[in-house]
């Protein structure tokens, strides 16, 4: 009876360890998909895709993107370059892309005679709120 529990166990165990050896990661969007745009604007795609694609958690982080997605759409900045260095951030680090995409883009954008702002001008904005009366 020990023998057949510890085989049962070890079977268990067994099964338990492959499972979590073959699940895929799960993914996330912080854009929730039923706020996602489908056949609208392409600035609004470009956002989401950035917000998602590089875990921009945070508001500042969001800000950050929405001035880059600024930058595109008044043609500073060509937006094949900010693709290629979103992929370019993702390879570095899957898990938490935004920092390597912000140095990246950053000196790209230095090399064609482009000024970005820092990641740091955004965090060290006031939050302003509203009072409720």
């Amino acid at each position: 009876m020990l023998g057949q529990l510890r085989n049962a166990l070890a079977v268990g165990i067994a099964t338990f360890s492959l499972s979590l050896l073959t699940a895929s990661a799960a993914q996330a969007q912080i854009i929730p998909s039923n706020n996602l745009s489908g056949q609208g604007d392409s600035t609004a795609r470009l956002y989401e895709r950035l917000v998602n694609r590089l875990h921009a958690t945070t508001q500042p982080q969001q800000d950050y993107l929405r001035n880059i997605v600024q930058k595109v759409d008044d043609r500073k900045l060509d937006l094949r370059l900010v693709v290629a260095v979103e992929r370019y951030a993702i390879r570095r680090n899957q898990h938490y892309p935004f920092p390597f995409f912000e140095r990246a883009l950053k000196y790209e954008a230095g090399k064609r005679g482009i000024t970005l702002p820092s990641i740091k001008l955004f965090q060290d904005q006031p939050i302003v709120t509203t009072p409720s009366f």
